[in-house]
């Protein structure tokens, strides 16, 4: 368990930090290589980034534990990521409070988005595996 633990940590903070960068050359580019941070921003970022990363990844023990179906394990999960990004995101500024309430409402939207497809790419892959590994244990047992 600790082994899979470290490696969700690795996982999680990985691609937070790996989303940070691109939507950082995304915002350079619209910006035409003018886009700055002051007042240590990009330090706050980059904590911040590591943060929602950990909120997403640790709570993925709930899959551990099968006494809870699918559903209620993904709107645990989902549930503290979503609640660890908005309070990161709101510190860190990434939430546009000065732009009023519907652009706050369409970003953390688009957070939440970003999430659930992130969630829906690791669903599929271990959908994939699940089915890899029931194929494999019927070969087994039909040469029994």
């Amino acid at each position: 368990m600790k082994k899979q633990l470290m490696k969700s940590i690795f996982e999680g903070v990985s691609i937070a930090c790996i989303l940070f960068c691109l939507i950082g050359v995304i915002f350079d580019l619209v910006y035409g290589g003018t886009f700055t941070l002051t007042s240590y921003s990009f330090t706050k970022m980059v904590i911040g980034t590591m943060i929602v990363g950990l909120g997403f990844s640790l709570p993925t023990l709930v899959y551990e534990n099968e006494k809870y179906s699918l559903l209620v394990q993904t709107l645990i999960h989902m549930s503290i990521g979503t609640i660890v990004m908005i309070i990161v995101g709101l510190y860190v500024g990434w939430i546009p409070l000065a732009y009023g309430l519907p652009n706050t409402i369409c970003f953390i939207l688009l957070e939440i988005a970003i999430s659930l497809i992130i969630w829906y790419i690791y669903y599929l892959q271990n959908k994939k595996l699940a089915k890899k590994m029931n194929e494999r244990i019927k070969d087994i047992q039909m040469k029994k």
